[in-house]
C-alpha cells in the first residue's frame, strides 16, 4: 500500500460513513430493494437563490429504468427514516 494521500479529497466528516451506511439500509429496507439494485446517498451544496443550503439526494438506480431520486432539506445525519419514507412517497405522485 502507498503512503499516498490525495491532498484535493474531500476531508471526511464524523459519522458521514455511518450515516450513509444507514441511510442506504432503511432505503433498501423501505423500499423492499434486492443487492443487485445500486442506492446512492450525496450531500449537495447549493449556493443558488431559492436553494436549500444542504440537500441530502438519494439515488434507486436500477439497470434498463430511469432512476429514481428522493431530496430531502437536511444533512445525511439529520435525515431520519420518517424523512426517508416521505421523500420517497412524494416522489410516487
Amino acid at each position: 500500500m502507498s503512503g499516498f494521500v490525495n491532498p484535493l479529497a474531500r476531508k471526511q466528516k464524523p459519522g458521514y460513513p455511518e450515516a450513509v451506511a444507514a441511510l442506504k439500509a432503511e432505503t433498501r429496507r423501505l423500499l423492499d430493494l434486492s443487492d443487485d439494485v445500486t442506492v446512492s446517498v450525496t450531500e449537495l451544496t447549493c449556493r443558488d437563490l431559492g436553494c436549500p443550503d444542504i440537500e441530502t439526494v438519494i439515488g434507486i438506480l436500477v439497470a434498463g429504468t430511469a432512476p429514481r431520486i428522493a431530496k430531502i432539506h437536511k444533512t445525511v445525519p439529520e435525515v431520519t427514516p420518517a424523512d426517508l419514507a416521505a421523500a420517497f412517497a412524494a416522489g410516487k405522485r
